[in-house]
């Protein structure tokens, strides 16, 4: 019934195929919960969502489509940063703008896992040392001890791990080691990342016993970077949100 769900620095959301429930923690301590009906997905979406590969490689630009406004701004400042940095790099060696420019975007494609990883253990220990570890740790508790207990008392789902196996973490891990692979076979940095989103999507799917090595390191990094132990005023928000997308769908 539950699809899916995420976590905020002060919320946590569930969304299943009809509803999706948001629960926030306000400042005065209270638990605000809404509980919304789910836009039904245009035909070309449930279409693209059949076709393996293609599928992956939509899920991880929708995104951009959606929240273009963002993307934007990140690159234009990612554009000024590399801009700024050949202009400096020129002032010193005395090389053309464009020349020093272009070495740089090449030294990120060349360099684009150390880069990726770098920037994924930041934002990883942002999430860990923030509420956002926290709801996120309670978010995976609860939907675990709901299938496995068919309980959402806050005692059983207290009990449960931090770490789940439908965790968008394993997906990035997944990507990580088939960029790695195939960065020996594709030398295009373009058709590299997308094949690697098409099959890292495909086999984050399959939840094969196989792939238990790979789970297990995805395993590590969200107990270790991507939550935290969540306490009880956590616990609470995660429990409200689920119990109220249960009752939506129920009354359904």
């Amino acid at each position: 019934m539950i699809k899916g769900g995420a976590a905020g620095f002060n919320s946590v959301v569930y969304f299943s195929e009809n509803f999706s429930s948001e629960a926030i923690r306000k400042n005065d301590g209270t638990i605000n919960i809404e509980v919304s009906r789910r836009k039904i997905a245009p035909k070309f979406e449930r279409t693209i969502s059949r076709i393996p590969f293609i599928r992956g490689l939509y899920l991880f630009v929708r995104p951009m489509i959606v929240m273009w406004k963002i993307y934007l701004i990140v690159f234009f400042l990612l554009l000024t940063f590399l801009l700024l940095a050949s202009r400096s790099s020129e002032r010193i060696s005395g090389g053309s703008s464009l020349s020093l420019f272009s070495t740089v975007v090449e030294g990120i494609q060349h360099h684009f896992l150390l880069l990726a990883a770098i920037v994924l253990v930041a934002f990883g220990v942002i999430i860990k040392l923030s509420n956002l570890g926290k709801y996120h740790g309670a978010e995976h508790m609860t939907d675990t001890s709901y299938n496995t207990l068919s309980s959402l008392d806050i005692s059983d789902v207290d009990k449960q791990s931090r770490i789940h196996a439908h965790c968008g973490t394993n997906f990035v891990v997944f990507l990580f080691i088939i960029f790695f692979i195939l960065s020996f076979f594709v030398f295009d940095f373009i058709a590299l990342t997308i094949l690697s989103i098409c099959l890292g999507y495909e086999v984050f799917l399959i939840q094969s016993r196989i792939l238990v090595p790979f789970y297990w390191l995805g395993g590590f990094f969200q107990y270790y970077l991507f939550t935290s132990k969540p306490s009880k005023k956590h616990l609470e928000v995660a429990i409200a949100s689920y119990e109220a997308l249960l009752k939506a769908e129920r009354d359904l």
